[in-house]
């Protein structure tokens, strides 16, 4: 096996490439998958990396590359069903904290349990974000890459723009800003790390949002975030040991 990514591949035939997606998508198939097909075609070398046997084709890239993203949509935050973390909590980090703070006054499994129940938020938090963006923005024809199935690259649109997201300004990563053929990424983070502000106005400016009712907010994404989180709680991990399994498990 080796990891090969379509610009591996010496050859191939565009209609082939997307006829082999509509195929492999079936009932599956929508405008999103086309377009995001058309731009790794358009960009071989922004394309995922999958793992190809020696004998298999450009044909058998693209069966897998469309499984992937069709993995990706039914697994966002809104269906998925989260796996417990797999990491073992160290218990040093209790003697830690009791000798920092008073063991008398503190509860160490709440904070141990709570500190875990946080890295399972901030862990969902970037799949969320991107799930709100494809919902909100799929009217002014921007599309999801789901399944990570371009590389450094979140949405795209049929024009060809690209458009990259992370949720705070210091997880940004250094991918280059241009792609073949001097196309730009564009690059948005939703909130500042050193002040509480958020940068929403900048991606409805990016994207050409203008209506009213069409405008991206903070207000908006957290409202969005509560109904998914309540629709679907199992897309946060709670793990059976915690002080509050059984108390939420009875609601």
């Amino acid at each position: 096996m080796s990891r090969k990514r379509l610009s591996n591949f010496t050859s191939y035939d565009r209609n082939n490439l997307l006829e082999i997606v509509k195929q492999q998508a079936g009932d599956d198939l929508d405008k999103s998958l086309m377009v995001v097909a058309n731009r790794i075609i358009d960009l071989p070398e922004y394309s995922c990396t999958i793992n190809i046997k020696k004998d298999q084709s450009v044909s058998d890239y693209m069966e897998k590359w469309t499984a992937k993203y069709i993995r990706g949509y039914k697994n966002r935050p809104s269906q998925r069903t989260s796996k417990p973390i797999g990491t073992r909590h160290d218990p040093l980090l209790d003697e830690i904290i009791a000798a920092r703070l008073s063991e008398n006054v503190i509860d160490l499994d709440a904070i141990k349990y709570g500190h875990r129940l946080s890295m399972s938020a901030e862990n969902i938090a970037g799949p969320l974000l991107e799930e709100y963006i494809a919902v909100k923005l799929l009217k002014y024809d921007w599309h999801c890459c789901w399944g990570d199935t371009m590389k450094s690259i979140d949405f795209c649109n049929s024009d060809g723009k690209l458009l990259q997201i992370k949720n705070s300004d210091n997880s940004e990563n250094s991918s280059s800003r241009t792609v073949r053929d001097g196309t730009e990424i564009m690059h948005w983070f939703r909130r500042f790390s050193r002040r509480e502000e958020t940068n929403w106005p900048a991606l409805n400016s990016l994207v050409g949002v203008t209506k009213k009712e069409d405008i991206l907010t903070e207000l908006d994404f957290r409202n969005f975030v509560k109904e998914a989180i309540s629709s679907n709680p199992n897309s946060i991990s709670l793990e059976q040991e915690s002080p509050w399994y059984g108390i939420i498990s009875r609601e």
